[in-house]
C-alpha cells in the first residue's frame, strides 16, 4: 500500500487569509475522501498545525499528526515517512488536487507499484508528488517547499520521473482569492469545497465576463506574468478569442531572483511609463479582458506587501491596502473599462485553463479543439521516459 500524506496549514491573519485557510481545509477533506474511495492508500495521514480541524479528519479514518515546533517542509515530510514506516508515498498540498478525479489517483498508484519512480504534476515546480521507494527522500537535501520536491527526487535521488500531460485537473491549485472566484463558476465541482465556494460572499461576475470574451472571435485577451506555455496553448487551441501574452519571470522564486531583488518586468516598465490608470486605458484599446499575475509586478517594484494586502488586491478592495503603489494599481484595475482578474502564479496557470473550461461549458466551440489521435503510450514525457 501507499502512504497518502496531505499537509493542511492554517496561514496568516485577517478575514481573507482565514477564508483561504477554510477553503484549503475543505479541499483537504475532499482529498482524503478521494484517497479513501480509491482504496490504494494506507495510511492516510493529515499533517496540520490546526488542532481544531483534526477531529473532522479523524472521523474520516485518517491519522492526524499535529505539527510541533518550527515548520520545515522537507524535514516534516521525512519525519512522517520515518515515523509511519512508509515504503511508498503520495504527497499533496491541502488544495493542490481539488479538480483531480479519483481515477487519476488510482492511475498514479499503479505507477508507484514499481520502484525507482516518481509521478508529479510538474518536475520543475511540483504541487503533488508520488514516489517509490520512500527511502529516496533520505538521499536528497530536504527542500524548504514542495515545489522543489520532484526535481530533487529526480536530480539527487535518481528516481525516474513520470509527468502526465498538463491539464486543468493536474495544475489547478488554490493559492489566492482569485482561484476561489474561478471555482465558484467552475462546472461540476463536488464535495465539501463545492459547498464552501457556493456559500462564499464573493461574486463571480468578472469570471463570467472573461468567459464571454473567450467565446468572441473578434476579441483579444491579455494574459501577463508567469504564464506557462501549456496554459497559453490551451487558450490558443480551445478559445475563439485571440491572445496577447506577456510571459515573464517564470521561476523567479526557485531561481532566487525574487530573493535577490533581480526580478524585472516588461509589463512593470509599461505600467511605470503610463501610470496604472493610463496602462488600463491603453490595455482596453488592445484587449477586452485582462488576467494579470501581480506578484511579478510587485517583485519588479521591490515591494512584497503582507498576504492580506495582496489578497485584498486580488479581490479589488483598494481601501484595505496600505502600500500606495499596490493600492493605486488595484483601484485602476477595479475601475478599468474591461474585466480584469488579478492574482498570482496559480491564476495564470491552472486558472487560465479553468477559465477556458468554464467558457466551453457555457457553449464555447473552439476552432482548434481536435487533437491528432496519438497513441499516448508510445510517446515520451518531458523527462524522456516513457509514460
Amino acid at each position: 500500500m501507499i502512504g497518502f500524506i496531505v499537509m493542511v496549514a492554517r496561514k496568516g491573519e485577517g478575514r481573507i487569509s482565514e477564508l483561504l485557510s477554510e477553503a484549503r481545509l475543505a479541499a483537504a477533506i475532499d482529498a482524503v475522501e478521494k484517497a479513501k474511495g480509491v482504496g490504494c492508500f494506507d495510511p492516510i495521514i493529515v499533517a496540520t498545525n490546526w488542532p481544531e480541524a483534526a477531529e473532522a479528519f479523524r472521523e474520516m479514518g485518517a491519522v492526524v499528526d499535529l505539527d510541533q515546533g518550527d515548520f520545515h517542509f522537507g524535514g516534516r515530510l521525512l519525519a512522517l515517512v520515518s515515523k509511519y514506516k512508509l515504503g511508498k508515498v503520495f504527497y499533496t498540498g491541502a488544495a493542490s488536487i481539488p479538480l483531480l478525479p479519483p481515477s487519476f489517483l488510482a492511475q498514479i498508484a499503479s505507477f508507484l507499484e514499481g520502484d525507482g519512480v516518481l509521478v508529479a504534476n510538474n518536475l520543475f515546480s511540483s504541487d503533488w508528488v508520488g514516489f517509490s521507494p520512500a527511502e529516496a527522500l533520505g538521499k536528497i537535501v530536504p527542500p524548504s517547499s514542495d515545489n522543489d520536491l520532484a526535481w530533487r527526487l529526480w536530480d539527487e535521488a535518481g528516481l525516474r520521473p513520470i509527468i502526465p500531460p498538463h491539464s486543468t485537473a493536474t495544475t489547478f491549485d488554490i493559492d489566492t482569492p482569485s482561484d476561489l472566484l474561478i471555482l465558484k463558476a467552475y462546472p461540476g465541482l463536488e464535495g465539501k469545497l463545492a459547498s464552501f465556494v457556493e456559500k462564499l460572499p464573493l461574486g463571480a461576475e468578472v469570471v463570467w465576463k472573461i468567459a464571454e470574451v473567450l467565446k468572441d472571435e473578434d476579441a483579444f485577451i491579455l494574459a501577463a506574468g508567469r504564464v506557462p506555455s501549456y496554459a497559453w496553448e490551451k487558450l490558443e487551441r480551445e478559445a475563439l478569442c485571440r491572445t496577447r501574452v506577456i510571459s515573464e519571470e517564470r521561476g523567479m522564486r526557485s531561481s532566487g531572483r525574487l530573493a535577490r531583488g533581480e526580478v524585472r518586468s516588461l509589463l512593470g516598465y509599461l505600467v511605470e511609463a503610463l501610470g496604472p490608470e493610463g496602462f488600463f486605458r491603453r490595455a482596453a484599446e488592445m484587449a477586452k479582458a485582462a488576467i494579470i499575475d501581480t506578484r511579478v509586478l510587485m517583485a519588479h517594484r521591490g515591494i512584497w506587501p503582507p498576504d492580506e494586502e495582496r489578497f485584498a488586491s486580488d479581490l479589488m478592495v483598494p481601501e484595505e491596502i496600505s502600500d500606495p503603489w499596490l493600492r493605486d494599481f488595484t483601484r485602476a484595475a477595479k475601475e478599468a473599462p474591461i474585466p480584469v482578474l488579478l492574482g498570482g502564479h496559480s491564476l495564470v496557470c491552472g486558472g487560465i485553463m479553468a477559465l477556458v473550461d468554464i467558457a466551453r461549458h457555457q457553449g464555447l466551440k473552439g476552432r482548434r479543439t481536435e487533437s491528432f489521435p496519438w497513441d499516448v503510450g508510445s510517446l515520451s514525457n518531458p523527462s524522456g521516459e516513457d509514460l
